[in-house]
C-alpha cells in the first residue's frame, strides 16, 4: 500500500496589516499549528511521501522563524523515512529571479526533494512496496497571463512507472472561482496526458477531488481560512492510499480552524438618537475571544446621525471583545449622494470633519486644555496635507 498526504497553501508568516504585533504573533503561531497537524497525522499515518504544492509560505522572503518551523517539522518525517516533495507557489515565488524560492533551501540540505524548473517537468523514481512510483512537479512561471494554461511549453518525458503523480500550483478548469486570475489547467491538457495518474494542485482553497478518463485531480485546500472572504471552507489536506493506480482510501482531513464570523448591518436600521449604541450591543451579542470577526456597515445615513456614529469607539469594543476585529464602513453612504457627498451637493472633507470636531472639543475648554486642542488641531491638519 502506498500511503501519501498532500498538501497546500500553507501561508506560513502570513501579514496582516491591520493586526498589531501580539495578534499577528498569534495568528501566524495558528497557520504554523495548521501545517504541524499534516505532518503529524503523516507520522502518524507512517506516510510513505509527504507532498507540499506551493505556498508553503507567504511571501519570498519568509521571517527566520518560519524557516526554522518548517525545517524542524521536515526533520521529524525524514527521521520517519518520510519522503519529502514539494514546489513552489505564487506567493513564494520571485518574480525577478531564477526561481529561488525559499523553499529551495530545503533541497540545498537534502530534506525535501524540491522541483524547481518553470518548463520542464523533473521525475524521481521511488520503489514502494515492490510498485514503482514517479513523482513530478514543475515550478509555477509568475510571467505566465491570468488563465493561461501553466503546462503550455512545458517539456516532459512520460515515465515508465507503476504510479505517477504530478504536483503543480495552479487552478484547474473544474473548480476555479469566476475571478480566479491565475493560471488555469485545462481539462483538454488532462486529457493529453494519459501516462500521469494522479495530478496534485495546490493554489485554490479550496478542496476539490475529481476524474477524467483515468486520472485523478485533487486539491487539498488551504490547511487555515486566510480571509473572511474564506469562511465557508473546511481547511485541511489530503491523504491518500493506493495500490498502484488503484485508490483504496481518498480523503479530505479537515483541521480546526480559528473562528471566523462576518456580519452586516444596514444603515437604514439603525435608530436615528442612538445608532453608536444599537451597533455596540450587537457586537457584544456577536463577540468571541477567539474569533476574526468582521463587521460590515453597509447603505445611506443621514448626515446627523452619521456624526452621531462613534466609529472608533466601535472599532475598539470590538477589538476588546474578539481576537481580531475589523469594522468595514467602505459601503457607508451619505443620503442624497454619492460616498462624500451630501444633499445639496455639500462635500463631506476628511480636514473639514476633523477642524468641526477638533473645535466643538476646544470649544468645551478653558485655559491650557483649550490651548491644547488647538495646538493639537493645527499639528493635525498640517499633517494631513493637501486632499
Amino acid at each position: 500500500m502506498i500511503k501519501l498526504v498532500c498538501t497546500a497553501d500553507n501561508h506560513l508568516g502570513r501579514y496582516y496589516s491591520k493586526m498589531n504585533a501580539k495578534q499577528l504573533a498569534e495568528r501566524r503561531a495558528r497557520l504554523r499549528r495548521a501545517f504541524a497537524a499534516s505532518v503529524d497525522f503523516a507520522l502518524a499515518k507512517r506516510a510513505h511521501f509527504f507532498l507540499q504544492c506551493g505556498d508553503l509560505f507567504d511571501r519570498e522572503a519568509p521571517p527566520p522563524a518560519e524557516l526554522t518551523f518548517v525545517a524542524q517539522q521536515f526533520q521529524k518525517l525524514r527521521d520517519a523515512g518520510v519522503r519529502i516533495y514539494a514546489i513552489s507557489g505564487n506567493h513564494d515565488m520571485p518574480t525577478a529571479s531564477d526561481g529561488a524560492t525559499p523553499v529551495r533551501i530545503y533541497d540545498a540540505l537534502r530534506a525535501a526533494r524540491v522541483f524547481s524548473k518553470r518548463t520542464e517537468i523533473e521525475f524521481d523514481f521511488v520503489k514502494v512496496e515492490g510498485a514503482t512510483v514517479a513523482i513530478g512537479g514543475v515550478a509555477p512561471d509568475p510571467r505566465l497571463d491570468a488563465r493561461a494554461d501553466p503546462l503550455d511549453g512545458v517539456t516532459w518525458t512520460p515515465p515508465l512507472a507503476d504510479v505517477t503523480l504530478l504536483l503543480l500550483h495552479c487552478g484547474y478548469e473544474a473548480c476555479v472561482p469566476p475571478d480566479f486570475a491565475e493560471a488555469i489547467l485545462p481539462k483538454s491538457r488532462v486529457a493529453q496526458m494519459p501516462a500521469v495518474d494522479y495530478f496534485f494542485l495546490g493554489d485554490i482553497h479550496r478542496a476539490h477531488k475529481s476524474t477524467l478518463d483515468a486520472a485523478t485531480i485533487l486539491v487539498p485546500g488551504a490547511t487555515e481560512r486566510m480571509t473572511f472572504g474564506e469562511i465557508g471552507e473546511r481547511p485541511g489536506f489530503s491523504y491518500v492510499e493506493l495500490d498502484g493506480k488503484t485508490p483504496i482510501k481518498m480523503v479530505h482531513e479537515e483541521i480546526e480552524s480559528q473562528p471566523m464570523r462576518r456580519e452586516t448591518i444596514r444603515t437604514t436600521d439603525l435608530p436615528d438618537e442612538t445608532p453608536t449604541e444599537h451597533i455596540a450591543e450587537k457586537i457584544r451579542a456577536w463577540a468571541d475571544a477567539e474569533q476574526m470577526m468582521q463587521l460590515r456597515l453597509e447603505g445611506p445615513v443621514a448626515r446627523e446621525v452619521y456624526h452621531r456614529l462613534k466609529f472608533f469607539d466601535l472599532w475598539r469594543l470590538g477589538s476588546e471583545l474578539n481576537f481580531f476585529f475589523d469594522l468595514d464602513r467602505a459601503a457607508v453612504t451619505l443620503r442624497g449622494g454619492n460616498a462624500n457627498e451630501v444633499s445639496g451637493g455639500e462635500i463631506v472633507s476628511v480636514r473639514h470633519e476633523v477642524a468641526r470636531v477638533a473645535e466643538e472639543l476646544a470649544a468645551a475648554r478653558e485655559g491650557d486644555d483649550r490651548a491644547l486642542y488647538e495646538e493639537a488641531r493645527a499639528w493635525v491638519m498640517q499633517r494631513i496635507g493637501r486632499e
